[in-house]
């Protein structure tokens, strides 16, 4: 850098020329300035401190001497400005990272190597805290150092005299993971901006520095640990090999070895001077003297019996490392974990040694103090061991057995030789299994001739590998045993006779050979003729199956259990009833196992019978509703049931032992009690009506039966009162005898009181020569109410007419209700028939304003039949009578109108109700039949189907005209009962003749409105079809026009439903009723058929013509196909041909046929 020019000042040469006053007044200019005054110039002229003259002369040496101090201000702000520029190519240009921040930590400025170590941005530096650029260890710190320079304090210990401060090893983050680790140099820049401070911040990366240093010092530790390695591994592995030497003595002292290894223990550690062993036992502790737990310490733990464990621990008493090597070595973890290894077998080992001998030892104890025959035999069959009991049994001692091995064989029994020998060449050649006992039942001699019975069970040895060592075994002594078994044969023997003697049978069973036997009365308490059946199981169908799941339980039980049961089951049915039997089992165990099972059978049937009937008498007694009290012959209280003390409010402990005249309610005088003794006395019993008196005084009244209990000598033991309160039944009784009399809906008289009263007017009538009438109403069509609204409606409907009818009716008259809409009025004293007449006008009227239900107003008529007394009958039976035929005139007369009786009108009710009668009965008396009509097509010629037509040949009345038999079926209710059957009946029909190859393509069946409007046609329909097997396309069912239009909306619901069945529909008589086309186009129809009022007079009357054409040519529109019926001459035909109509029927074709005739016509 070159340095500064020197100039001459021109301001001194003009300043040695001024004199003192000028001096003065430059000094007095400058201090104006300061104090911000720039009125100095007027002051002093209006002063009049100088001439105008003077100070413009003063003036001008001031300006000069600005221009010149401006000039060398350029010159320094020129200096300046390089010497800036010089600065920041220097701080720019540093390698060392360089930071400007201010009082607030904000970065102001940053150098190229301070950008690339904090990986700041040139375009967002500016917006960094230097506090983020800190580590957060050591942020406190820095922060702190930086507030110290800034606020001009040097309490910080590192502050300097220059006020700059360094800090090392701080770790700074840089946007990376790890950051960096450096030194902090930082100073405060002079000249402060508006008095806020700027520092300098110089940031040194020490990374790789420390890398280095870290890896001299790996390096070094690594050399070291190489060095010590050898030493170690050398002292580690003899102090191993001495834990192995120590461990492996058997014969020491477990103390004495594992104190032993705890002293070795320290020497195989890098500092064996510090290092204090201890191994830590459940019940013992063994260490190394002085030894105590301290924080540098290593252990390990291993296993020991019963889920304990124990404890080794290595320790040093104080820490004789540096702190950057470990205290303790991987190498010497692992030799812990193998001397706990070691240990821990050392000391299993040895505990097992201990109960080896203890185990031994007590095996000899036992042995020698067994009563049993033990024994060893090596693989050769020589005796290893005899037991000192085989002398009891054999009578020789057990040297005597070591010593020779045949001395067994030479005692067996000549009978059981051949098994012995069979037995020990097996055992030899080990058939049988290493684990498997096989129990033998031999007989030894001792010599003394006497015979022991001894049970040999033995078992084979083997290793784990499967290597054969010999047999170990015992002789059981069981002669005492067998002793018993022989007398158990006998007392079988003896318990066999006694069960016959007592009916009682017997039973065993031998699992082992799934042998059954059976006593004879067992046999015929089970009625088996064999003596002996195969198996348990085929006794179990001998039992009843309800009773065998719980047999089968019990018998399982036993078989595995040994569990003995006592059984009550049923025997299965045969002819002589059901039976009982008590089935007893007990379980036999010889030598902890199952031998057999016995057990007993006895028939209980007969007292299973008696407790049946006293649990059944105990619950009656219990149970009843019915009060019953037991007295003895004195009277006294023996028992009463619960019902006893609900009905008279007495507990069973307040009436015991006192007489039943506790209840006496003093209503009845002593000889009615009289009579009631004296008749229980001769008869045994008494039942009547008896007032008593409950407990809290209430007196009510009781049905009671008294009964004497005899016995077998006929003396009375107990007297059996059994009674129930009536006071229900009295109140009851007053309900009954007016609901006896009159309509419970009503509250008219009913049919029984009318009669009664109609009988009386009659007898008044006759007595005083007057008339009577008698008015019988029906209202019309109330069965539409009913079914259209509910019964709901029709009984409120009821009850409305009832009230109306009543308002009418005088005092002295009768109204009644016989029954469904049926109302009659007795009209006591009339002059005339003109004055009946006169009141059923009055009657009617009442029909002509409607009657008001559930918010509803209802319109009904009334039909009224009127007989008179005595012209019309002398007896209520003729007046009834004749009344309701009066009332049929009426409804057929078209309602809502009265009739007056006339003789003549009992000639046709009688006919008709004979017909009514006898049509209730046809179909049950098979006197309805029916018919086919034959459905041509007029192409061909050819059968196209058939309609189905009921006909009814009464056995008197001879053959009766559909035409009156089947409006009679609808009035009367049976036309849909009719129907059914007819569609049954021809259904079946049409699948016999496709049985008979006589195959028919269509079948059509009329429907009735009742059938129609039913709830449950399409069902029924269903069901016939699915019985008959007849398909549902070869099913036509005909409906007329006025019964579609008679509820139009509900027809359309039915036929719809049907022909989504597949049957085929069709409207009969069409054009005959009022129809909808409206509604017809909705119908899901397949066919019209005309009437045959239409085709009688074809091609003789032109209405007739064009009607049957516009008919064909709706059904055409509408894609329906046409049928005619009626069809009788050639020339009907010929014109339904020209006109489309393709099918037909009539008598030009053939008449309705039986099944039968048009079989032979047809087929």
């Amino acid at each position: 850098m070159s340095e500064p020019r020197q100039h001459k000042k021109p301001r001194d040469a003009i300043l040695e020329a001024l004199d003192a006053s000028t001096e003065n007044v430059k000094a007095r200019a400058l201090k104006a300035l300061r104090e911000k005054r720039f009125d100095l110039a007027e002051q002093m002229l209006h002063a009049d401190d100088m001439s105008t003259h003077t100070l413009v002369e003063n003036l001008r040496v001031y300006q000069a001497e600005l221009e010149i101090q401006n000039e060398e201000l350029m010159l320094s702000h020129t200096e300046v400005q390089e010497a800036l520029m010089r600065f920041s190519a220097l701080f720019q240009g540093l390698p060392v990272a360089g930071l400007v921040i201010d009082r607030q930590g904000l970065v102001k400025e940053s150098n190229s190597a301070a950008q690339r170590l904090f990986n700041l941005g040139a375009s967002h530096f500016r917006q960094h805290f230097f506090a983020r650029m800190i580590g957060t260890a050591d942020r406190d710190n820095v922060i702190s150092a930086w507030s110290e320079l800034a606020d001009g304090r040097s309490a910080w210990s590192r502050l300097g005299d220059d006020r700059s401060a360094t800090l090392e090893g701080i770790h700074f983050n840089n946007g990376t993971d790890a950051g960096f680790l450096g030194d902090l140099h930082i100073a405060p820049l002079p000249g402060a901006r508006d008095g806020l401070p700027q520092f300098v911040c110089a940031v040194i990366d020490r990374s790789e520095t420390i890398r280095q240093h870290h890896e001299l010092i790996e390096t070094s530790a690594r050399l070291r640990h190489s060095e010590a390695t050898l030493k170690e591994r050398l002292e580690e592995l003899s102090a191993l090999h001495d834990v192995l030497i120590e461990t492996s003595q058997a014969d020491q002292p477990i103390e004495t070895v594992l104190q032993r290894v705890v002293e070795r223990l320290p020497t195989a550690w890098q500092f064996p001077e510090l290092a204090e062993a201890v191994i830590r036992l459940p019940d013992a502790s063994f260490q190394t003297q002085g030894f105590q737990t301290t924080p540098w310490s290593q252990s390990t733990r291993f296993p020991l019996d019963a889920g304990h464990e124990g404890e080794i621990r290595v320790a040093y008493r104080n820490p004789p490392f540096d702190a950057e090597m470990p205290c303790f070595l991987d190498e010497e973890q692992a030799l812990l974990d193998t001397v706990g290894r070691h240990v821990a077998v050392f000391i299993t080992r040895h505990q097992d040694e201990v109960k080896l001998r203890e185990s031994i030892e007590n095996y000899r104890v036992l042995a020698e103090h067994n009563p049993e025959w033990e024994f060893w035999l090596d693989p050769k069959g020589h005796h290893r061991y005899v037991s000192p009991a085989c002398s009891l049994v054999s009578g020789h001692d057990a040297e005597d057995f070591l010593s020779d091995p045949s001395l067994i064989r030479q005692l067996m029994h000549p009978d059981d030789l051949a098994a012995w020998d069979q037995h020990v060449a097996d055992c030899k050649t080990q058939k049988a299994a290493p684990h498997e006992t096989s129990p033998m039942q031999l007989r030894i001699l001792k010599d003394t001739g006497e015979v022991r019975w001894i049970e040999h069970i033995c078992k084979a040895v083997t290793t784990e590998d499967g290597r054969y060592l010999g047999q170990r075994g015992v002789n059981r002594d069981i002669t005492e045993r067998k002793t018993f078994q022989d007398a158990l044969e006998r007392s079988q023997e003896l318990l066999s006779a006694t069960g016959r003697l007592a009916k009682v049978g017997g039973w065993e069973f031998y699992p082992s050979s799934r042998r059954l036997n059976l006593t004879e009365v067992a046999r015929e308490i089970f009625g088996i003729e064999s003596a002996r059946i195969a198996a348990l199981a085929d006794l179990l169908p001998h039992f009843d199956e309800r009773d065998q799941p719980k047999l089968r339980s019990a018998t399982r039980h036993a078989l595995t259990q040994a569990r003995p049961y006592n059984l009550e089951v049923r025997l299965a049915q045969s002819g002589n009833g059901q039976s009982w039997i008590q089935l007893t089992c007990q379980p036999v165990v010889c030598d902890g196992r199952l031998d057999r099972l016995v057990g007993a059978v006895q028939d209980i049937t007969t007292r299973v019978e008696a407790e049946k009937s006293l649990r059944q008498a105990a619950r009656v007694f219990e149970s009843t509703a019915e009060g019953v009290v037991i007295t003895d012959p004195d009277e006294r209280i023996l028992a009463v049931n619960k019902a006893f003390t609900e009905i008279t409010g007495y507990s069973e402990e307040e009436v015991l032992g006192e007489t039943p005249r506790l209840l006496k309610s003093g209503r009845h005088p002593a000889p009615f009690y009289e009579a009631m003794w004296k008749e229980i006395k001769e008869t045994g019993s008494w039942r009547g009506e008896i007032w008593n008196t409950h407990k809290n005084g209430e007196v009510y009244p009781e049905l009671m039966t008294i009964s004497a209990v005899l016995d077998g000598a006929d003396e009375t033991t107990q007297y059996v009162g059994v009674f129930r309160d009536i006071t229900h039944i009295k109140r009851s009784e007053e309900q009954l005898a007016f609901l006896a009399h009159h309509d419970p809906l009503t509250g008219l008289p009913n049919r029984s009181l009318f009669q009664l009263r109609l009988e009386h007017c009659v007898q008044r009538a006759s007595r005083y020569q007057r008339k009577a009438a008698l008015l019988f109403i029906d209202l019309d069509r109330f069965k539409i109410v009913n079914d259209t609204l509910g019964h709901l409606f029709g009984d409120a409907l009821l009850k409305r007419t009832a009230e109306s009818l009543a308002i009418e009716v005088r005092a002295e008259d009768t109204i009644a209700r016989l029954g469904g809409d049926e109302f009659v009025i007795l009209l006591e004293e009339v002059g005339s028939a003109d004055d009946a007449a006169v009141f059923a006008e009055r009657v009617l009227h009442i029909f002509t304003q409607p009657f008001r239900v559930h918010d509803r107003d209802l319109f009904v008529t009334a039909s009224i039949g009127v007989s008179i007394y005595p012209k019309d009958g002398e007896d209520i039976e003729t007046l009834l009578r004749h009344a309701d035929i009066a009332m049929y005139r009426a409804k057929a007369m078209g309602r809502n109108a009265f009739a007056l009786f006339e003789p003549s009108m009992a000639e046709g009710a009688e006919d008709r109700l004979r017909l009514e009668t006898d049509l209730r009965g046809a179909i049950e008396r098979a006197e309805l039949a029916v018919h086919y009509q034959p459905q041509i097509a007029l192409a061909n010629g050819r059968l196209i189907g058939v309609e189905a037509l009921c006909r009814w040949r009464h056995p008197q009345l001879g053959s009766i005209p559909p035409s009156r038999f089947i409006p009679l079926a609808e009035e009367i209710g049976v036309i849909d009962q009719l129907g059914t059957w007819v569609l049954e009946e021809s259904c079946r029909q049409l699948a016999a003749w496709d049985w008979q190859g006589f195959r028919i393509p269509r079948l059509a069946v009329n429907l009735s409105v009742h059938q129609l409007e039913g709830t449950r046609l399409v069902d029924r329909v269903r069901a016939v079809l699915d019985a008959t097997g007849v398909t549902p396309e070869r099913l036509e069912l005909e409906v007329t026009e006025s019964t579609i239009m008679r509820h139009p909306e509900r027809a359309v619901d039915a036929l719809q439903a049907l022909r989504a069945l597949g049957i085929t529909l069709a409207v009969d008589d069409f054009g005959t009723g009022y129809s909808s086309l409206a509604y017809l186009k909705r119908l899901p129809l397949n066919r019209l058929k005309i009437n045959r009022s239409f085709v009688e007079h074809l091609t003789q009357d032109g209405n007739d013509d064009a009607i049957v054409r516009a008919i064909i040519a709706l059904s055409d529109s509408l894609e329906l196909a046409t049928i005619a019926e009626g069809v009788e001459t050639t020339d009907q035909a010929d014109f339904l041909r020209r006109a489309g109509c393709l099918e037909v029927q009539g008598f030009l074709f053939g008449r309705p046929l039986a099944s039968e005739e048009l079989a032979a016509a047809w087929a």
